[in-house]
């Protein structure tokens, strides 16, 4: 069996590499449920019956979650922000028994939510990894059927 040795061939991560990685993505979930909750309670600003902040808030998401992903050279970064924040913000969208509600079924509620949600699934999919996933952990390239 041959080795491969270009950009493509698997690396065998050290062990501080691995744990500063492992910090990194439990900081990126940290930080997207603390992203959630400030956000939640900020999308409802309006400006003549525009959701100003709820427009605002969904760019800055994306620009955070691609931020996110460009940092960790990853979609997984992306998702590391990106679920803790739905998660935060579908709990806070949801009735308590006492009948308290945070990002409520306004108009800018829905821009809230909606444009947080397909920011986050634009910045998936604008968010390339260094490698191709068909290729991660592969010892030899492809050769092309003739």
């Amino acid at each position: 069996m041959e080795q491969w040795t270009g950009p493509y061939a698997p690396q065998e991560p050290s062990r501080e590499s691995a744990l500063v990685t492992g910090v990194a993505y439990g900081v990126l979930v940290v930080l997207g449920l603390i992203f959630g909750v400030i956000t939640s309670f900020q999308f409802s600003w309006t400006l003549a019956g525009f959701p100003v902040a709820a427009v605002l808030l969904s760019l800055a998401e994306f620009a955070a979650f691609r931020l996110a992903g460009w940092a960790m050279e990853s979609k997984l970064g992306v998702g590391a922000l990106a679920v803790p924040w739905l998660i935060v913000v579908v709990l806070l969208s949801s009735r308590r028994p006492e009948g308290d509600l945070i990002v409520t079924g306004t108009t800018a509620g829905y821009v809230f939510i909606f444009g947080g949600s397909i920011a986050a699934v634009v910045a998936v999919a604008v968010t390339r990894s260094p490698r191709p996933w068909i290729l991660r952990g592969t010892t030899s390239v492809p050769t092309p059927r003739g």
